[in-house]
């Protein structure tokens, strides 16, 4: 199927001359891309062109400016919670610490106990180990 708008045959797949494909059919890739498109625009109208450009600068630094304020608000939380986590690692450990300080100074001030209770807790855990290969 062959088209002519300005004398110059063409196929419905494609473009006409210096325009972009709208929808790309069986692979093609548009033929004009925005750089393209802004150029021809510039060709068309400078003045509209001209006119346009604060819009679009005053667009892009306020698009900018919250992408740069949207980072700032993930990498300010994300400081936040390894911040929080370090501390919490830290009083953990310290718990630990101070658990196991605790074990060992009833363990000298009752080391029979301590031994009783030992024999104690091996027991119970060959009688569980026992029953279950049983």
């Amino acid at each position: 199927m062959e088209q002519t708008t300005t004398g110059k045959p063409y196929t419905t797949n494609e473009a006409a001359p210096g325009e972009p494909t709208p929808f790309p059919v069986g692979g093609q890739a548009a033929s004009a891309t925005a750089s393209d498109a802004a150029a021809e625009a510039r060709r068309h109208d400078p003045a509209a062109a001209a006119a346009a450009a604060p819009a679009v600068h005053d667009l892009l630094g306020r698009v900018t400016q919250r992408a740069h304020d949207a980072v700032d608000g993930v990498s300010n939380r994300i400081s936040t919670t390894l911040d929080g986590l370090q501390g919490s690692a830290s009083s953990v450990g310290d718990t630990r610490d101070e658990w196991l300080e605790s074990a060992r100074e009833a363990i000298r001030q009752h080391p029979f106990a301590a031994l009783g209770g030992a024999v104690l807790v091996g027991l119970a855990l060959r009688s569980v180990l026992s029953s279950r290969n049983d």
